[in-house]
C-alpha cells in the first residue's frame, strides 16, 4: 500500500500535496547561526515564492522564526501529519550541529536535543506519505540507519558520527534549486540532482584549499539501511530521489490544468521507475514495448506542458 499511494493520488487526477519543514538548531557561535539562518531563510524564500509550494505548507522552525525545542518540533510534525494524506509529499530538512553520545545520534537544539529515534517515531506517525529527510549536520550518518524505509528518501551531510566537524554540504544543497544542478536539462532540480550537485560542490572545495576531506555525503532512497556517496544510474540508490523535485518546472504556471498535466507527468515517471525495477522478471519485446508506451505518454505530457507556457 505504502508504495501505491503517491501513484494512486496522482491517477486520481490531483497532484499530491507537498509540505517542507525547514528546521534550524543552535549555532553555538555568530558565525554559524547566521549561517544557519541565511541557508534556512533561502530555502523557505524560494519554496514560497518560486516553488508553487502552498504557503501554509511551508513550515519554518529555529533562528529568528521561532525555537526549535523538541516541544516544538513534536507539535510541528503532528501538525503536517494532521493536515496530509496518503500520498503527499513531505520533507524535512535540519540544518544545524549534530552530535554523536554513544549509540545516540542527535540533532542540536534548544534544551535537550532530539535524536534520530524520536524524529523516527514522529515520521511513523505519517503512514502512506512519501517523505524526505535532509539531515545538513555534523554526525549526522547514523540517521540513515534510523530513518530508512519504503517510498524514503533520506540524506545525510556526512557518512558517520565521527565526522563531526561542521559540514558545507547543507549550504550547497540548498542553492543547488538556484542553481545549474539540472543535469538532464529538463527545467527543474530533483533531490537526486540536488545530493550530486552539493556533493560535488564540497569536493571542489576541500580540493581548492589542498585539504582532506573532512564530510561525505550519503543518500538511501531503497529503504535498505545503507546510503550511497556516489549514485550510479545502475546503483541501488538514487531512483526516488530523481523523482521527487521541489521546483515545479520552467513550464508549470500553477492553474489547475499545470497541476493535473503535473500530476500525470509524476504518474509517468512513477510507472517508468516501476518497469525498470521489473526488467529482469519481464521478456525483452514486452519491457521495451511497455517502455516505449510510457515514454511517448510522457513526451506527449510535457509538449503540452510546454504548449501552455507559450499560449
Amino acid at each position: 500500500m505504502v508504495l501505491l499511494a503517491p501513484v494512486l493520488a496522482a491517477q486520481a487526477g490531483e497532484a499530491p500535496g507537498r509540505h517542507l519543514a525547514v528546521i534550524s538548531g543552535i549555532g553555538g557561535e555568530e558565525f554559524y547561526d547566521e549561517q544557519f539562518e541565511r541557508w534556512a531563510g533561502t530555502l523557505v524564500d524560494a519554496a514560497t515564492n518560486d516553488f508553487a509550494f502552498e504557503p501554509g505548507n511551508v513550515h519554518r522552525l529555529g533562528g529568528e522564526a521561532a525555537p526549535a525545542d523538541r516541544e516544538a518540533i513534536r507539535d510541528l510534525m503532528e501538525s503536517i501529519a494532521a493536515a496530509s494524506a496518503p500520498g503527499d509529499e513531505v520533507m524535512v530538512v535540519l540544518i544545524g550541529h549534530g552530535t554523536a553520545r554513544g549509540e545516540r545520534v542527535l540533532f542540536n537544539i534548544p534544551g535537550p536535543d532530539i535524536t534520530a529515534a524520536e524524529l523516527g517515531e514522529l515520521l511513523d506517525a505519517m503512514p502512506e506519505r512519501r517523505i524526505a529527510v535532509v539531515n545538513t549536520a555534523s554526525s549526522s550518518g547514523p540517521f540513515i540507519e534510523a530513518l530508512s524505509g519504503p517510498e524514503r528518501v533520506i540524506v545525510t551531510a556526512t557518512s558517520s558520527a565521527s565526522e563531526n566537524l561542521a559540514p558545507r554540504f547543507g549550504g550547497h544543497f540548498v542553492t543547488a534549486f538556484t542553481e545549474e544542478a539540472d543535469r538532464d536539462k529538463d527545467g527543474r532540480v530533483s533531490l537526486k540532482e540536488a545530493f550530486v550537485h552539493a556533493s560535488t560542490m564540497v569536493e571542489k572545495d576541500f580540493e581548492r584549499e589542498r585539504r582532506i576531506r573532512t564530510e561525505h555525503a550519503l543518500l538511501d532512497d531503497d529503504g535498505d539501511g545503507a546510503g550511497s556517496r556516489t549514485l550510479d544510474d545502475d546503483g541501488a540508490d538514487g531512483d526516488l530521489a530523481a523523482r521527487w523535485y521541489l521546483t515545479p518546472g520552467e513550464y508549470f504556471d500553477g492553474s489547475d490544468e499545470a497541476r493535473r498535466l503535473a500530476a500525470e507527468s509524476q504518474r509517468l515517471v512513477d510507472q517508468i521507475g516501476l518497469l525498470k525495477r521489473r526488467q529482469l522478471q519481464m521478456g525483452e519485446q514486452e519491457y521495451e514495448g511497455e517502455l516505449e508506451d510510457l515514454l511517448v505518454e510522457l513526451a506527449l505530457n510535457r509538449r503540452a506542458l510546454r504548449e501552455r507556457a507559450v499560449q
